[in-house]
């Protein structure tokens, strides 16, 4: 299951409580997630043998989570003034590489269509693309 942690931020907790109870004893069960909740680490309880499981995680050496090499910001400002802004820091940074988020596939989508018809080309992605694409 790929994304375990949203698919219980959106309240799907009973549900996959149901699932996995009607699920066969023997079975392979894969949890994939960036984040480990307390949800999460209760579903992997209930659906995984803790006899038999295996986890993978990341080591590392640093607590920052972001490497040395990457800069990192937000800019709050008032919503009237947010694609303005938007469109003069990506305009100034042209030639650089900027990852900007939304909060939804549309408006992803949305941005990336409006940048590109008047002349700031950009990329999207977004979780409705095949991963191949993303």
């Amino acid at each position: 299951m790929d994304e375990a942690d949203r698919i219980l931020e959106v309240g799907f907790e009973d549900d996959l409580r149901a699932i996995v109870k009607m699920l066969p004893k023997e079975r392979q069960t894969m949890l994939f997630s960036a984040t480990q909740t307390k949800q999460v680490e209760d579903l992997a309880r209930l659906s995984i043998n803790p006899k038999t499981s295996v986890y993978v995680s990341v080591e590392s050496d640093t607590k920052e989570a972001t490497t040395e090499n990457l800069e990192q910001g937000y800019v709050t400002c008032p919503s009237d003034k947010r694609f303005l802004l938007l469109f003069t820091f990506l305009k100034k940074n042209k030639h650089k590489k900027i990852m900007v988020f939304f909060s939804s596939c549309n408006s992803v989508k949305y941005h990336a269509e409006l940048l590109n018809y008047i002349d700031i080309p950009v990329m999207d992605i977004h979780g409705r693309q095949k991963q191949v694409k993303r």
